[in-house]
């Protein structure tokens, strides 16, 4: 399982156990553009040239690479373990934002080459164009742009393009901030793995993640033709994804006690257009599109369920602790609930409006008095009133109806009622929650099936 790299130790994804290892004074000062295996790809942070470089950081093991002369690294990638022979190093170069589209271009180098016995300088490989992502995958180069266009370059092409770059076709990607895309191999295919973001559907939410959509690579979708229509992928075989700018990776999973379950796609770096500085106290400075400053832990991780839509946002309650469940958001890119009165709402009256939210409801529980010739299957002690609660969750309605001696006293039990019931009716949901306590009262209940939920509401 991953590590979350932070200042000074990492952070066991699976566990959240802390590992502290101790970096070069070099090391520390530059940026991660890529990890992979035990390897990290680190860049200085000064203006070029400069050197960047391959670094274990468990043995301390280095590999420099050629010099940079200009512009920004974003990020690196390797055809093979860097230590083996005729390692091909890719990276992407420039990824400024021009006109909401995303600009960069791919350079490469060769370590160790047979004949030089030294590194190649780097050379590049395509002009700029709208590029996304990088990875290699059996052996060749990978590229994405902002049109879901993919295309391969074979080890033979790189060679050709050291005289003549490849020019991108006018084939535009006019898509903007709006969107990301990933590319990541998992247990035998190419994922194209795409990353909507929006205002978040929570009151007072900032511009975060709304959503994913994974899709299988196809052969046929290479080159410069109009690619066919991409499949989409609802499981990953056993695995898990991470992604990130500048690591995208599939794992399987082993441990069935862990956080990290299979077909869910886990990330750190939410915030977009933000730029993220170390703070005092163990957090991270966020200055925002808009200059404004705010504060975040330092060990975050959050998920995402292919097959509920369902956000997770985990965080360690101690410093040594385990991750624990401290946000569960289903269809974000709804609209939300709005917050609930602060006079009225306490109780398992104010669970049940928590729950609803959590679980992408858009309209508030809705009370009303009942007659008792009304309700013949409620036993009402004379005295008593009655009262109902309509709940509405994914165009679902479902009524609950209690007695109690004062109109709170039956609002709260209807309401007590009405969260058993979503608790048993949306387990894989609400099992990892900070609902999860909730006993289930409605075993009786089937379980609500997710897969056709809402298939087109986040394209």
């Amino acid at each position: 399982m991953p590590w979350l790299v932070a200042a000074g130790h990492c952070v066991g994804v699976h566990d959240a156990a802390i590992h502290r290892v101790a970096l070069p004074e070099d090391a520390r000062a530059a940026a991660c553009r890529g990890s992979f295996g035990n390897w990290l790809a680190l860049v200085p942070m000064s203006p070029p040239p400069y050197q960047p470089f391959l670094l274990n950081p468990f043995t301390t093991a280095r590999i420099q690479l050629p010099v940079w002369t200009e512009g920004t690294i974003i990020k690196i990638v390797v055809s093979s373990a860097p230590d083996s022979e005729n390692c091909t190093v890719a990276a992407v170069v420039g990824s400024e934002f021009n006109n909401e589209r995303r600009l960069g271009s791919v350079s490469v180098c060769r370590l160790r080459q047979k004949k030089e016995g030294s590194s190649s300088p780097w050379w590049c490989i395509t002009k700029t164009f709208y590029l996304e992502d990088i990875v290699f995958f059996e052996g060749k180069l990978h590229a994405v742009d902002g049109a879901e266009q993919t295309y391969v370059f074979e080890d033979d092409e790189l060679e050709e393009m050291r005289k003549w770059p490849l020019f991108h076709r006018d084939r535009v990607a006019p898509l903007s901030i709006h969107k990301r895309y990933y590319l990541t191999p998992c247990h035998g295919k190419l994922l194209m793995v795409s990353r909507n973001f929006g205002i978040n559907r929570v009151p007072g939410g900032a511009y975060h993640t709304i959503g994913f959509k994974v899709s299988e690579v196809s052969e046929h979708s290479y080159g410069r033709i109009i690619p066919p229509p991409p499949v989409a992928v609802k499981k990953f075989d056993g695995h898990a994804l991470f992604v990130g700018d500048a690591c995208c990776r599939a794992f399987a999973i082993t441990d069935e006690g862990s956080k990290i379950k299979e077909d869910q796609i886990f990330f750190s770096d939410d915030e977009s257009n933000t730029s993220v500085v170390l703070g005092g106290g163990g957090t991270f400075q966020v200055v925002n599109h808009e200059g404004i400053n705010c504060y975040r832990p330092l060990r975050l991780l959050q998920s995402y369920d292919l097959r509920t839509d369902c956000f997770r946002r985990y965080r360690q309650l101690r410093p040594t602790g385990q991750w624990q469940c401290v946000t569960v958001q289903r269809l974000l890119h709804r609209d939300a609930l709005p917050l609930p009165p602060a006079t009225d709402q306490w109780g398992a009256m104010l669970l049940l409006w928590e729950v609803m939210s959590s679980l992408g409801a858009s309209r508030p529980p809705c009370y009303w008095s009942r007659m008792p010739s009304h309700v013949p299957n409620i036993r009402v002690i004379p005295g008593n009133v009655i009262m109902s609660v309509t709940v509405i969750v994914y165009d679902q309605s479902w009524c609950f109806t209690q007695s109690g001696r004062s109109v709170q006293e039956a609002k709260q039990l209807a309401a007590s009622e009405a969260v058993s019931f979503l608790r048993s009716r949306f387990r894989s949901v609400l099992d990892d929650s900070p609902w999860s306590g909730v006993p289930h009262c409605h075993s009786h209940v089937s379980e609500d099936e997710y897969e056709d939920d809402d298939e087109d509401e986040n394209t």
